[in-house]
């Protein structure tokens, strides 16, 4: 009798240690691995609606879209993208961009966009196709050249064009004066006979399509340089009654008033540094060859020379250096 109670002692120690142990299980397993209820509940995010902004579409700017979302949960929302171009998708394509090189005139775009809360994907969204515009031509760079011009110069226009769509691209000129419109058409030249230092010049180009399209892009102001005087006069072959003169005429493009000096002459010889007016009264026991080397300055840095020999003899003559 006594050891049967022993044993039922034992059964009933046992089980109660192993109901302990599975408890302490229990409790650890709850403690170190709390369970996971968020995959079920949360629900997935989705695109309310989608639109391919920068239209019409041109090659002069990426196709981009805007995306209007939600999530259930509120949660931040980001987004897959495939790009597509006349329903083909184009590879490696798959941001928010789609760059304007791969895609041109006439063509189709669309884009798909698959919502994610970084859980859960959403709905496949599909934007509406937009067809691809004319491109307006471009006009990279203008300028004049010669970049160092005078007065009395031929100006040209150099243009860096092109045309996105492959397109023909006619250029038109407008040309400025000291800020003053002066000459318009399809002429790159421009003669400036009659302008003066330091006239401003300045050129804008239009470029334009056979649709119409086009675009302009105006130089810098070129300051033409002052223009040197021009001696168009001749000195006389002869002295009269032992008398020397000579009216020097000199022009000058930029309108410049002139003064005159002698560099070489015989004594005696004077000039008028206003009028250019040679005089010289020949002495009477005078003989050989004078040299003369007359000068016309315009005060801004342009000369003009002239040089010429005066022979005595019976006769005073005149000859022109190198004759």
């Amino acid at each position: 009798m006594r050891n049967c109670r022993s044993d039922d002692l034992k059964v009933w120690l046992l089980l109660m240690g192993i109901t302990l142990c599975a408890a302490c299980t229990d409790r650890e397993m709850t403690a170190e691995t709390p369970p996971i209820t968020r995959s079920s509940s949360n629900r997935p995010p989705a695109v309310t609606a989608a639109v391919i902004v920068n239209t019409p579409l041109s090659q002069s700017a990426p196709a981009a879209v805007q995306i209007q979302s939600e999530d259930p949960e509120r949660e931040a929302v980001s987004f897959h993208y495939q790009w597509y171009v006349d329903n083909a998708p184009i590879v490696g394509q798959t941001s928010a961009t789609l760059p304007p090189e791969l895609f041109r005139r006439g063509q189709t775009v669309f884009v798909e966009i698959i919502p994610t809360d970084g859980t859960n994907k959403g709905q496949l969204f599909r934007t509406a196709g937009v067809v691809v515009g004319n491109s307006l031509p471009k006009i990279t760079a203008v300028s004049l050249a010669p970049q160092t011009a005078r007065a009395g110069d031929r100006l040209e226009a150099q243009v860096q064009a092109s045309d996105p769509d492959y397109d023909r691209v006619d250029l038109t000129y407008k040309w400025y004066r000291n800020g003053t419109l002066i000459k318009e058409g399809e002429d790159p030249f421009l003669d400036t006979v009659g302008f003066s230092a330091p006239d401003q010049v300045a050129v804008e180009v239009t470029a334009s399509d056979p649709t119409g399209s086009a675009s302009s892009l105006k130089s810098e102001s070129l300051a033409l340089g002052n223009s040197g005087p021009m001696i168009v006069s001749t000195p006389p072959t002869k002295a009269v009654q032992e008398r020397f003169d000579y009216s020097v005429q000199a022009l000058d493009p930029d309108g410049d008033p002139l003064t005159y000096h002698l560099e070489m002459a015989p004594p005696g010889m004077t000039i008028s540094s206003d009028t250019g007016h040679i005089g010289w009264q020949i002495p009477t026991d005078q003989a050989g060859t004078f040299h003369v080397k007359v000068v016309a300055k315009d005060g801004r840095g342009g000369l003009a020379t002239q040089e010429f020999d005066v022979t005595l003899s019976a006769t005073a003559t005149s000859v022109p250096r190198g004759a």
